[in-house]
């Protein structure tokens, strides 16, 4: 089964087989062979249904008759490709070796099941290009017209499922998949075949109608996954890519809002519209202005504004993901340098607060007079009946496998981050987004980060991108009133900046739903507890939120200096290694 896919989506498959081996060839007799198959045997079925896949697309015959025989398989490989998939959605990143078994399975049948529509498609065009039809054949024109923009539409769909499925695995895409999806929406374009509607084509019920809407979604995931989010908000952006696809424009001829460009000669995906290389000629041109007005207005209407999977998935982080893409000029600027060493980093803000704290633990910081004050009637009431102390019921205390520091090899430096490798087992917390701290070695102070991108590399290993946040971070605590008699103290960083002629000072603090911009919550320093108002969220992510904050009484200014200062040196000189001991 195990088959190179390393030219599968540009070389054509030969057609050599006169007849199916597992059943007759035609529709009735495929539909019978695929209601006896059993799909609770993921194995079994998974190996025939891909034996099946390979003889329909080598079978000789009339491509309107391969377009069926592949309808009927494709619920079922539908099912079967779903539960396969299971197996990899938020798993570890370094998998054991059954489970890498089960990812090459997936990925070959994706594979091989886009490949035999774009091979109908293909096909249809060449006969159309070639052949002249009598008046007596225009039923066998429209035919192949029908086929080759139905079997366009499903390409470009399974591409676009591919691409989601590589990007649930932080892995690259595959030899001339870019180039293939480039070249079919191509020809529907030259064809004027582009906006028809599938579902009236069909008669089936797609949400996403055309062949530009379909392309539309697979460039949209590309452009919004850039390594950067978790499976969870990968899922999150494929669901809604269906009503945000609907929304760009995708056009032959240069506008002033084409934020994107693609040459369909290349095997690359889009690029951000600037000064390209003379070797470089567009010919598409993709703007994303009218989702870029969706995203701003759901931030200012009601809830009842957002689709369904918006109201869903379109989280705080993700939000601030796409709108940062769609704002800016990501690409990159930064020069990368070699660089050898080796990275010391933990992972989580919980962590974090708890080595700045000289290895102590979340409510030990607190300074309380007595813990009564952080927690409300009924967590009192099970901490005395469990016979749990007070102070460590409301405050989960961090395991020794959370607390550990990680040794990894840097393979490269930019001003604001490393590269970095990564072998060996993958902790929980190791997923983009999360906080770390970073130290080049034991004399030095920690520094505070984030990982901003994960691709697969080499076998069992990974590549990371660190983005180094902070240089002066202090913890302290902040809390949100929810109850009347609950203080729901959360660990917090301040971070001290310096700028040319100040220091400016921002809170980093979890990203739970509890913390927004807008906001008036409590600060809590040592002993001293102010209130402020929380102004900009500089980052979200599923960690964390680096926030832009004002103090309610501008004169406790001081006692923010007076803690900073109070910290600084005690954090500088004190021996973190020794807090694991």
């Amino acid at each position: 089964m195990f088959m190179s896919t390393s030219d599968i989506f540009q070389t054509p498959t030969e057609l050599k087989l006169d007849k199916l081996s597992f059943c007759p060839s035609n529709a009735k007799g495929l539909q019978e062979w695929v209601s006896n198959l059993s799909i609770l045997q993921l194995g079994n079925s998974s190996k025939e249904l891909f034996n099946a896949l390979l003889e329909i697309s080598e079978l000789k015959g009339p491509e309107m008759l391969r377009f069926d025989l592949i309808q009927i398989l494709h619920p079922t490989l539908d099912n079967v490709l779903g539960s396969l998939e299971k197996h990899f959605f938020n798993q570890g990143l370094i998998t054991s070796d059954r489970n890498d078994q089960i990812i090459e399975l997936a990925m070959l049948l994706r594979s091989h099941f886009t490949k035999i529509y774009i091979d109908i498609s293909k096909r249809c065009n060449t006969q159309l290009s070639l052949q002249k039809f009598s008046l007596f054949a225009f039923n066998q024109k429209k035919s192949l017209q029908t086929a080759r923009i139905a079997s366009t539409y499903y390409a470009l769909q399974q591409l676009a499922l591919l691409l989601y499925q590589q990007h649930l695995l932080y892995s690259t895409p595959l030899f001339g998949q870019w180039l293939v999806a480039h070249q079919l929406l191509d020809c529907a374009m030259r064809h004027n075949s582009h906006q028809t509607n599938i579902n009236q084509l069909l008669n089936t019920q797609h949400p996403l109608q055309t062949i530009t809407q379909v392309y539309a979604q697979l460039i949209l995931l590309d452009i919004f996954n850039t390594h950067q989010i978790r499976p969870s908000e990968m899922q999150g952006l494929y669901l809604c890519s269906f009503d945000w696809a609907k929304l760009v424009h995708i056009l032959p001829k240069e506008t002033t809002l084409s934020r994107y460009i693609v040459d369909i000669n290349k095997d690359c995906p889009p690029t951000f519209n600037n000064d390209q290389s003379s070797l470089y000629k567009p010919t598409i041109y993709i703007s994303t202005q009218n989702l870029l007005d969706h995203l701003c207005d759901t931030q200012s209407k009601k809830s009842g504004y957002l689709s369904r999977n918006e109201k869903l998935f379109l989280t705080p982080a993700l939000h601030f993901h796409i709108h940062t893409l769609l704002t800016t000029n990501t690409e990159r600027r930064d020069e990368r340098y070699e660089y050898s060493a080796q990275l010391n980093l933990c992972f989580s803000l919980s962590v974090a607060h708890f080595y700045l704290s000289k290895g102590k633990n979340f409510h030990e910081t607190l300074d309380l007079d007595n813990n009564y004050q952080f927690q409300n009637e009924s967590s009192l009431i099970n901490s005395m009946n469990s016979n749990i102390p007070l102070e460590v019921s409301s405050a989960k205390l961090l395991d020794r496998e959370a607390k550990q520091i990680y040794s990894t090899e840097v393979l490269d430096i930019s001003v604001n981050g490393y590269r970095i490798k990564w072998t060996g087992v993958t902790p929980p917390h190791l997923k983009t987004g999360e906080f770390i701290l970073i130290q080049e070695n034991s004399r030095d102070s920690w520094r505070g980060g984030v990982i901003r991108w994960i691709k697969q590399s080499t076998e069992k290993s990974l590549e990371l991108g660190l983005e180094v946040l902070a240089q002066d971070l202090f913890p302290c605590a902040a809390m949100v009133k929810t109850e009347r008699n609950s203080n729901n103290y959360q660990p917090a960083l301040l971070v001290q900046s310096s700028a040319l002629e100040s220091d400016s000072v921002t809170l980093i603090v979890s990203g739970s739903h509890l913390f927004r911009e807008k906001q008036t919550i409590h600060l809590r320093l040592g002993k001293d507890e102010l209130k402020i108002y929380l102004t900009k969220a500089q980052l979200i992510t599923q960690s964390f939120i680096h926030f832009e904050f004002e103090l309610l009484n501008d004169q406790q200014q001081s006692l923010v200096q007076n803690f900073i200062n109070k910290q600084t040196n005690e954090i500088k000189n004190q021996d973190l290694w020794e807090a694991l001991k």
